[in-house]
């Protein structure tokens, strides 16, 4: 069975459990030879073994068949290309098919996902690869599959 899912535009607020930052051309600090752009969202990690990494992902339908979780938040920040994410809730060890939700996520967006929140990698939208840096504890990527195969529309 599959189950289409609206893709919508994320904002603040949109996702329970995923923080949101949006930023505005105010936000930056130039100079001759660089731009600065400062995040405001700040994440307590449950750990002191932090890592990071840089994620790119191609374009792909937006069709998904699991999703992962943390014991820990995470925090991205994609800067370039346009994404598409899906994201869920999980009660008693399975996904809440009533909680998917599907977004799209410009460039110059940062979010934190809050600990135990179902999602899974982006896909790009477009041509252009969408490029993101992740910051996390040292954890595993739990996998829990969807109840049914999951696919973002535009209408």
């Amino acid at each position: 069975m599959n189950r289409k899912i609206l893709i919508e535009e994320i904002a603040p607020g949109k996702i329970p459990g995923v923080e949101v930052e949006l930023f505005q051309p105010q936000n930056t600090g130039h100079d001759t030879y660089f731009e600065w752009t400062p995040c405001s969202l700040i994440v307590e990690m449950g750990s002191s073994q932090i890592s990071g990494g840089f994620l790119e992902a191609w374009h792909h339908a937006p069709v998904f068949q699991q999703v992962e979780s943390h014991i820990h938040p995470e925090m991205f920040y994609f800067f370039s290309g346009t994404a598409i994410m899906l994201f869920a809730d999980v009660k008693d060890g399975a996904v809440d098919p009533n909680s998917i939700q599907i977004v799209r996520i410009p460039n110059r967006t940062q979010i934190i996902i809050s600990a135990g929140k179902a999602h899974f990698v982006a896909v790009a939208e477009g041509n252009e690869p969408v490029g993101i840096v992740v910051v996390s504890p040292k954890m595993e990527a739990p996998r829990l599959d969807l109840p049914f195969t999951v696919e973002g529309v535009t209408e």
